[in-house]
């Protein structure tokens, strides 16, 4: 991984920097039950998290700790203030490294990376493999849960960083900023599971979530495979680049990959094809490019 050591850390430096103060580990697994057509059920997994953990590590829920309940659209950012606050109470600075591990649903360990990332945390990594590969290595293991004293969590979030629908409206039009869809090629031509409406945003090039990650560790593939993908997509054909899914999941490893790879000028459609598809009038392609 020193690849994208400004962004993953291997098991051993986890190891090694288990109880360091300047380390916060965050535990964000979660499961996955897909409900066609719609949003899927990313359900909490708190309970596997109360019987064992890595040591030191918090626990945070994708949809229940870091969604704005309030949100016009499911999986919205959670406000950054917040998410401030969120992370202050449980004793989390943004003096820390932050590391997130998750299970293997990896695009909800992404997804959780890129709101932590939005709302200002300076830095944070990802464990370069799941709990279950740290388990399967004997590593040390705990059902003690961090009892921090609350801290003070500040930070300026990146709102450049999210797209809304007004934006990728204008985007359509727009040959300096390309459409990354990061959903199954299947479901990019419209097959498959949809949500409301099957189809793609018009213009958009086709990068799928699974085929830039290793999907036994969720780490991304290598660098020149990686500019590969992206190249041959069409990716490269754009001044701005907005990726895109579902629900903003999928679309948050593509949005990774991307910023591991030093591309600038990227944002992420939050509300995604959850929110475009509820507009009748919004369109869609569908069938092969």
């Amino acid at each position: 991984m020193s690849d994208y050591s400004p962004t993953f850390v291997s098991a051993s430096w986890l190891e090694d920097h288990l109880g360091d103060p300047e380390v916060a580990i965050i535990d964000v697994r979660a499961g996955f039950r897909p409900q066609p057509p719609g949003p899927s059920d990313f359900f909490s997994m708190r309970s596997d998290y109360d019987e064992a953990h890595i040591p030191g590590a918090y626990y945070l829920h994708m949809v229940d700790d870091l969604s704005d309940p309030a949100g016009s659209f499911p999986f919205a950012a959670l406000p950054a203030t917040n998410l401030h606050d969120l992370l202050g109470s449980i004793g989390v600075s943004n003096d820390q490294t932050l590391v997130l591990y998750g299970a293997n649903v990896h695009v909800v360990t992404h997804r959780c990376w890129w709101s932590l990332r939005q709302a200002g945390a300076n830095n944070v990594r990802l464990l370069d493999g799941t709990y279950d590969l740290w388990v399967q290595d004997g590593r040390p293991l705990t059902d003690e849960v961090p009892d921090k004293s609350p801290c003070a969590f500040i930070a300026t979030e990146l709102p450049e960083w999210i797209a809304n629908k007004e934006t990728v409206e204008a985007a359509v039009d727009n040959p300096a900023v390309g459409l990354v869809n990061a959903l199954s090629h299947e479901q990019f031509e419209g097959e498959g599971q949809h949500y409301g409406r099957p189809g793609r945003i018009p213009g958009s090039v086709n990068v799928p979530a699974m085929s830039i990650i290793d999907p036994y560790t969720g780490a991304l593939r290598d660098r020149a495979e990686l500019q590969t993908v992206f190249r041959d997509a069409g990716a490269d054909e754009f001044e701005c680049l907005i990726t895109y899914c579902g629900g903003g999941i999928a679309a948050s490893t593509a949005f990774l990959a991307l910023d591991a790879l030093g591309y600038e000028n990227v944002s992420l459609y939050d509300g995604s094809l959850l929110e475009w598809t509820k507009d009748p009038q919004a369109p869609l392609d569908v069938g092969p490019v």
